[in-house]
């Protein structure tokens, strides 16, 4: 890795313009005069990898999104699956936003520069559709660019393996040591699609691979029994907020028999400036609001939301007043575990859900009670994807769910990445069936548990917001807090994953095949926790906590009052927990 010093002056010449070489020569004499800016960062500090690959603004240096950057990353990436694997191929797909397709185009040439047969998707595509593809193709890895939900300004190069699933240990820090190393911003190949190695090796993939996904759907064990004329007449109102999920999630539900699918007309066709949200996130009740809209113009059983890549899902549920409950992260995969878990009644296989640290202990209630395996993993995706690696490889064991609080679900072992296309159908077949989603919600907590969730996220920029966010871990780290309480229990066990060490109550035992990672999880009494991590992609330090009710309710009249208690209780937890780690 080079110095900051050295990564400015390397863009003070060829192959960069005069303008952005001006622009380097300005933010070196701003780092010998000491002046910190954006400027400064952008030719200073590299895009590091964090949970997916490299995401950041768009913009001339090393630590911006440009030709060159993406480049970099691309000549790593490609290279090491050449060097590793035998005939090797690669599947590049793009979303909506800012330079999507070039950043595409660009990767399919250094490919093919490098003599690595690509399929490429000839337009705006679902992520999941991409890690499908790889599969489908039996390819060596796989591209996607894009910057998920983030605002226009962004853009990202997200990296796949042959598994169909995100980079993980060991091939990861390969791959990022060889994108370290490429210093020489020249030897990047800049392949036009007219030139004849762009043509020799790059086609792109047919209408085939959705196709057969589709089929693969029908044959995945998550159609409910209802009549097509139940599907036919329940109204769903959709957008895929500017992004890639228009063509593709209409055409799937069609597929299933959904016809009155209504697509909000003022976000359905792709468009990277995603005017009309402040955000593109379904996260983001805000950006729901004309989907909502739509939804009671229409009198719509539900509104369903996809982010620009298609990976998240959120929803909205018609109540019987006629307004719309909005459902979180939690409360949607929970609903889908419940749902799979309980239909399963096979006695000579052994079925799966695997979930991340920081998402709800509902889902892990619901896995116990109904005789299904659960399996914790670090936060990110691609550790469900490695999981179901394992799940696959034993006979007889079937991985039945995966998700994560931050709206991804897969219900389906052909994906591995989150999927809202089968996490929209699933979704629907189960409104479907059950009529009354929220009547179905209800009778989850009362059969397993009352649970709660909440996510406290802290923007602290630059790198004296990433010196307070270290410090506030290493606070953690070395106070004692078992016998403390924090919101009104008792802290039982701590779980720190980067040394590996558990305290209290809390068993060592969840380490096990775990990777190490800058969390600390708090366990307190009554089965509540909190957990603290810094972002992988972002400059945050994020504090998630779910708490169980102490009361397990007894009918759906008691729900109401118990969980604004739980309300209160995490929103002083919180507080108390940000002052102990120094954030507030």
């Amino acid at each position: 890795m080079l110095k900051p010093e050295d990564n400015i002056l390397s863009w003070t010449k060829s192959p960069f313009s005069s303008e952005i070489q001006n622009e380097a020569k300005k933010a070196y004499e701003d780092w010998k005069a000491v002046i910190s800016s954006e400027l400064v960062d952008a030719f200073a500090v590299p895009l590091t990898f964090g949970t997916g690959g490299i995401r950041g603004k768009i913009g001339n240096g090393i630590g911006k999104m440009n030709l060159y950057t993406v480049g970099r990353a691309a000549l790593g990436f490609i290279s090491y699956l050449r060097d590793t694997k035998k005939d090797a191929s690669i599947v590049i797909a793009y979303d909506s936003r800012r330079l999507s397709k070039e950043f595409a185009e660009l990767s399919a040439g250094i490919a093919a520069k490098l003599g690595v047969k690509v399929y490429i998707f000839p337009k705006v595509t679902p992520t999941p559709l991409l890690s499908y593809a790889i599969r489908y193709y039996k390819a060596s890895g796989g591209i996607v660019i894009t910057a998920s939900h983030n605002p226009p300004e962004y853009n990202g190069f997200k990296a796949y393996l042959a598994d169909g699933g995100q980079l993980v240990p060991p091939d990861d820090s390969l791959i990022i040591g060889r994108i370290s190393n490429i210093h020489d911003w020249t030897s990047i190949p800049l392949v036009k699609k007219t030139d004849k190695e762009y043509k020799k090796f790059v086609k792109p993939v047919g209408p085939v691979v959705f196709k057969t996904y589709l089929k693969e759907l029908k044959q995945a064990g998550i159609l409910s029994s209802v009549k097509p004329k139940t599907r036919n007449n329940l109204g769903i109102v959709y957008s895929p907020l500017h992004g890639t999920g228009g063509d593709y999630m209409k055409e799937m539900l069609n597929f299933f028999g959904y016809k009155s699918v209504f697509l909000v007309p003022e976000q359905k066709k792709p468009d990277g400036e995603f005017p009309t949200v402040k955000y593109p996130n379904p996260e983001e009740k805000e950006a729901l609001a004309l989907c909502e809209f739509y939804a009671k113009k229409k009198k719509a059983a539900t509104f369903i939301a996809t982010d620009p890549d298609a990976d998240r899902l959120g929803v909205g549920v018609r109540r019987t007043d006629g307004e719309y409950e909005y459902l979180n992260g939690n409360q949607i995969g929970s609903i889908m575990a419940a749902y799979l878990s309980e239909r399963k009644k096979s006695k000579t296989k052994t079925y799966h859900l695997v979930k991340t640290i920081v998402t709800t202990d509902l889902q892990e209630a619901i896995a116990k009670k109904n005789g299904i395996k659960i399996k914790n993993v670090l936060t990110g995706f691609k550790y469900i994807a490695e999981e179901m690696k394992q799940i696959e490889s034993k006979k007889n064991n079937i991985f039945l769910f995966g998700g994560e609080e931050s709206y991804g679900y897969l219900p389906v072992p052909f994906v591995r990445d989150k999927d809202s296309l089968s996490s929209a159908l699933l979704f629907v077949e189960i409104l479907a069936e059950k009529g009354d989603l929220l009547s179905y919600l209800e009778s989850i907590y009362l059969n397993y548990g009352l649970y709660r969730e909440s996510l406290y996220s802290l923007t602290l920029e630059g790198s004296s917001g990433q010196d307070k966010i270290k410090k506030s871990i290493e606070t953690l780290r070395t106070e004692n807090l078992i016998g403390k309480t924090i919101g009104g229990r008792k802290v039982v066990g701590v779980l720190d994953y980067e040394i590996q060490k558990a305290q209290g109550k809390s068993k060592v035992s969840v380490f096990k095949g775990m990777p190490k990672s800058n969390v600390i999880q708090v366990e307190l009494e009554g089965n509540a926790k909190l957990t603290i991590r810094p972002s992988g992609t972002e400059p945050k330090v994020k504090v998630y906590s779910s708490f169980a009710s102490l009361k397990k309710p007894k009918k759906q009249t008691e729900i109401p009052s118990l969980w604004e208690s739980l309300g209160k209780e995490i929103s002083q937890a919180e507080t108390e927990f940000l002052q102990l780690a120094g954030l507030k």
